[in-house]
C-alpha cells in the first residue's frame, strides 16, 4: 500500500526532532553508520536553532495575554498580528521552492527510499524552523504572546468562515442552525397533530422524556451560539480582508505556524 504524504513527512520531521537531541543510530551494519553521519552532520545546527528558537519563544510569552469576554479583536493587535503574518510569508516564500521540492518527491515516489525519508525529514524539519525563528522573534519585537497570536488566529479562521454566510443571508452560522432546529421541532409537533387529526393513537412523551429533549435542544442551541462571530469582527476582518488572505498560508497551521 502507497505511503500517504502526511505518513512521509510524519516520519521524516519524527527524525528531524529526534536528530536536533543528538544522534540517532538505526539499523544493523552500513545503514546505522549512514544514518549517524547524516544525524550528526545536521545535529549541531539543529541544536542551536532551537535554542534561539526557545529564546525568542520565551521573551515573546512574557507578554500576557487575557482572552476577550466579548471575544471582539482590537484593530491594533489585528494589525501587531498581520505584522507577523508578514514577516512568516516572506520566509515562506523564500523557500517555497523547497516545500515544493519536498511535496512533488512524496508524488513521485510511492515507496520512497529510507534515504528520501531522512532528506525529506531532515529538509521540513530546518524548514520549518527556520520559519518558528522568524515567528518567535516578529512575536518577541510586536510584544504578542503565543496564546495570543493563536487566538487572533483562530478568530481569523473562525470570521473567514462566518463571513460569506453573513453576507449571503444576513444571519450568523449559529442563527442559522438554530433556526433549523426550531423548524425540525415544529414539524415534528405538526406531524404528531395530523396523526392524530388522523385517528393515530399517539402517546405524548413522559416529563422526563420532555425534560431531557428539552436539554438536548438547549445544548445543541449552546453549542450553535458558540458558532457566531462578533460583528465587530466582521467588520474590522473585512477592512483587512486583502492582507488576511496574502498571508494565510493555510499549510502552516497544519505544523502549528
Amino acid at each position: 500500500m502507497a505511503m500517504s504524504t502526511g505518513a512521509k513527512v510524519a516520519i521524516g520531521c519524527g527524525i528531524a526532532v529526534l536528530a536536533a537531541g543528538g544522534v540517532m543510530v538505526v539499523g544493523i551494519g552500513a545503514g546505522a553508520y549512514w544514518l549517524k553521519g547524516k544525524v550528526e552532520k545536521s545535529g549541531a545546527d539543529f541544536t542551536a536553532l532551537t535554542s534561539e528558537i526557545e529564546k525568542h519563544r520565551r521573551q515573546a510569552n512574557a507578554n500576557r495575554f487575557t482572552t476577550p469576554a466579548d471575544g471582539v479583536i482590537e484593530e491594533a493587535r489585528l494589525v501587531k498580528f498581520l505584522e507577523v503574518r508578514k514577516q512568516v510569508y516572506e520566509v515562506y516564500d523564500r523557500h517555497k521552492p523547497e516545500f515544493e521540492a519536498v511535496d512533488a518527491k512524496t508524488k513521485d515516489k510511492q515507496h520512497p527510499g529510507f534515504g528520501d525519508i531522512v532528506d525529506m525529514g531532515l529538509t521540513m524539519g530546518r524548514l520549518v524552523a527556520d520559519i518558528q525563528l522568524v515567528q518567535y522573534k516578529a512575536l518577541e519585537q510586536v510584544g504578542m504572546s503565543d496564546a495570543e497570536y493563536r487566538y487572533v488566529q483562530t478568530a481569523v479562521y473562525k470570521t473567514a468562515w462566518a463571513a460569506p454566510i453573513q453576507d449571503e443571508t444576513g444571519k450568523q452560522p449559529g442563527e442559522l442552525l438554530q433556526e433549523g432546529l426550531k423548524q425540525q421541532k415544529d414539524a415534528l409537533r405538526q406531524a404528531m397533530e395530523k396523526a392524530r387529526a388522523a385517528g393515530v393513537k399517539v402517546e405524548e412523551p413522559s416529563e422526563a422524556d420532555q425534560q431531557k429533549a428539552a436539554e438536548a435542544i438547549d445544548e445543541a442551541a449552546s453549542k450553535t451560539r458558540a458558532l457566531d462571530v462578533p460583528k465587530a469582527n466582521l467588520a474590522l476582518f473585512k477592512k483587512y480582508e486583502a492582507d488576511i488572505k496574502k498571508y494565510a498560508m493555510h499549510g502552516l497551521a497544519m505544523v502549528g505556524l
